[in-house]
């Protein structure tokens, strides 16, 4: 991932901005535009492949599956093995949240929220939090690293993100009540081991999940996190978990069981008897998530840098997307992913102009759109699980690619090609900009909500791409 040094002053700037905005008043704040994240950004972290970097691609080619073959590119048209005879667990997932077509949304600022009837909205939480555990106050009393989370100050932890006369937590709250309200389904990015593990990102993320202290601060945190959720027990929300991390664990050792992590010490109830092991912390959040908001869709994130080459970005012929699929999907299910919800993937965190990365859109060469559709076809088939499409870029060709508007081609592809993305099992797609200076839909000159208005107004296709 890149810009580990943007991500000390998360907490602190997104508390700032709070207090500029007015506090309180959750969809009235800096945070709400979705152009924040870039201390919580998710991009395909550094795996030894040339092609590093989720999302990435280049230019070419035209025609539907003309890359399916030998090297286990299948195509975004069917089931993983070509059958056609997979089940789709979009469909059935989608009945649970009262939804039988492809889902769009994604981070953005309330107005642009307001121009379409979105069908999910997320938020990111990072930063660190308090070492003892949730505070009672924000107001008094309470500090993360040595900053006090009082308005007057502004601390990293996501609990005060908020007039801190109010409980700590209601920046969550008020996220769930209004995107519900607005009858959209609400989802949460949970990116906090970073900061809790002192900014060492990757193998340093990794080795410090052995200090029982920090694993405790930071698991009784995510505890109550599910605790603000379960105020609203009737509301469905997407917990994402730890963009990068399960990657950067896959990365260490191919066994989750092989890697320490000190879950009995950090003595969280909930995980009792589960193992000091990578999998063993895995299991545990799912464990406090059921314990402590049922309601909640616990969603991992599947990272396609984790399993050695980088499956969205390679050109390797050689490389067999199938079975670099299959084997991030052990590696999930291991961690915990068999008693999760959903899978989440992505596409890259920047806008391609923004690195001079792109995916070819007729997908004659690689990377392409194809290749990227079919590995997580695979994936979601393997885990049995339906997959979302989650902070793809917002930029479009018309841009000048100055800050803010940088060229990018995923979201024309996506809307001229939706039943590609619902034929592959995907439940849906939520875009985002997960850096600064990225495109977001206040800065794009209104093509992707112009693009949202015409999804919503026609034709929208079904999950699973059948009727």
């Amino acid at each position: 991932m890149r810009n580990t040094e943007a991500r000390l002053a998360k907490g602190c700037c997104l508390a700032l901005a709070l207090l500029v905005a007015g506090c309180g008043d959750d969809d009235a704040t800096a945070a709400d535009d979705g152009t924040t994240p870039d201390v919580a950004d998710a991009d395909a972290g550094p795996d030894a492949d040339a092609d590093a970097d989720a999302g990435d691609g280049s230019e070419a080619e035209a025609g539907a599956d003309a890359d399916a073959g030998a090297d286990g590119d299948t195509g975004p048209d069917g089931d993983a093995d070509g059958d056609g005879d997979a089940a789709c667990p979009a469909a059935a997932l989608g009945a649970r949240l009262g939804r039988d077509r492809f889902l769009l949304g994604g981070s953005m600022g309330d107005d642009s929220f307001d121009a379409s009837p979105f069908d999910v909205r997320y938020r990111y939480l990072a930063g660190a939090v308090p070492a003892d555990g949730p505070c009672a106050s924000c107001a008094a009393g309470c500090t993360v690293n040595g900053s006090s989370c009082a308005n007057s100050a502004g601390c990293e932890w996501w609990g005060c993100w908020q007039w801190d006369a109010l409980p700590p937590g209601r920046y969550v709250a008020d996220h769930v009540r209004n995107t519900r309200e607005a009858g959209a389904i609400p989802m949460i990015t949970y990116y906090v081991w970073l900061a809790v593990s002192g900014y060492d990102e990757g193998a340093g993320e990794i080795a410090t999940l052995a200090n029982a202290a920090r694993l405790r601060s930071y698991l009784l945190d995510f505890a109550f996190l599910c605790d603000v959720l379960s105020e609203a027990p009737e509301a469905p929300v997407i917990v994402h978990l730890e963009p990068d991390l399960w990657g950067y664990g896959h990365q260490r050792n191919d066994d989750p069981a092989a890697i320490p992590a000190a879950v009995s010490g950090a003595g969280i109830a909930e995980c009792s008897g589960l193992p000091d092991t990578f999998a063993g912390f895995g299991r545990c959040l799912v464990a406090i998530a059921r314990a402590r908001a049922p309601q909640a869709l616990v969603a991992f994130h599947a990272s396609a840098w984790g399993a050695g080459h980088d499956a969205m970005t390679t050109t390797d012929p050689a490389v067999d997307l199938d079975a670099h699929a299959d084997e991030t999907a052990a590696f999930l299910r291991a961690i915990g992913a068999d008693a999760s919800d959903l899978v989440v993937v992505e596409q890259s965190d920047r806008d391609a102009a923004f690195d001079g990365d792109w995916w070819d859109e007729t997908n004659a060469t690689r990377p392409n759109f194809h290749q990227a559709i079919g590995w997580v076809r695979r994936l979601s088939a393997s885990l049995g699980l339906a997959h979302l499409w989650w902070q793809v870029p917002y930029g479009h060709r018309a841009l000048e690619n100055v800050c803010d508007r940088y060229q990018d081609n995923r979201v024309d592809y996506f809307f001229a090609h939706p039943d590609e993305y619902a034929a592959a099992g995907g439940l849906g797609i939520a875009f985002g900009a997960g850096a600064s200076c990225q495109t977001t839909p206040e800065t794009d000159g209104g093509h992707f909500l112009a693009h949202a208005a015409a999804w919503f107004a026609g034709p929208r296709p079904p999950l699973c791409g059948s009727p």
